[in-house]
């Protein structure tokens, strides 16, 4: 008897250890980005959507939750934020690059975007935000992005380096001569 439930109990521990290495392996890679010239004079109070080619390395077909922008602090980017605003959609075509709002709705590409919540991933997907800066003395403080997911019914998180969405490019002068 003493055997039986020795054997039982191994049989138990590895299937629960199986379960959890077959349900936690997985992650999401950023394999293309987009940026804004931050000192560029037309980007103040005009939105942009910003693609981001994104690839699911790993067992099953994760369903997205949320995906929510990180500052330095830890904290979320919301909309009470006053320096930029931000949201969150998947690009069904994945064609999105950068592309101001005005020629993405006079193109069609917004009748293509789809809402973060509930969408199945397959292995690659576009991950569009339409991205709006309030301040034009806004200092990049974006680190991360968070991706809230659920895998045979689990939810589960991945925190995502992201440098944000503008960068300063400067131009070599020498270059232009």
């Amino acid at each position: 008897m003493k055997k039986r439930l020795i054997i039982f109990m191994a049989l138990l521990a590895g299937l629960l250890l199986l379960f959890y290495f077959v349900f936690s392996k997985g992650e999401f890679v950023m394999e293309s980005s987009s940026y804004l010239d931050k000192d560029a004079p037309d980007n103040v109070d005009q939105s942009f959507y910003l693609g981001y080619g994104l690839h699911w390395e790993g067992f099953g077909e994760p369903v997205l939750s949320r995906v929510t922008v990180i500052k330095n602090d830890g904290t979320e980017l919301d909309e009470e934020d006053g320096e930029m605003t931000v949201f969150a959609m998947i690009d069904e075509m994945g064609r999105t690059g950068i592309i101001d709002e005005e020629a993405a709705k006079n193109e069609g590409y917004d009748d293509h975007y789809l809402p973060v919540e509930a969408y199945k991933v397959d292995e690659n997907f576009l991950l569009v935000f339409r991205a709006e800066l309030h301040d034009a003395n806004y200092e990049n403080n974006i680190s991360h992005l968070l991706i809230e997911y659920k895998k045979f019914g689990f939810q589960q998180k991945q925190l995502l380096e992201f440098e944000g969405f503008f960068r300063e490019f400067h131009q070599d002068k020498t270059a232009q001569n």
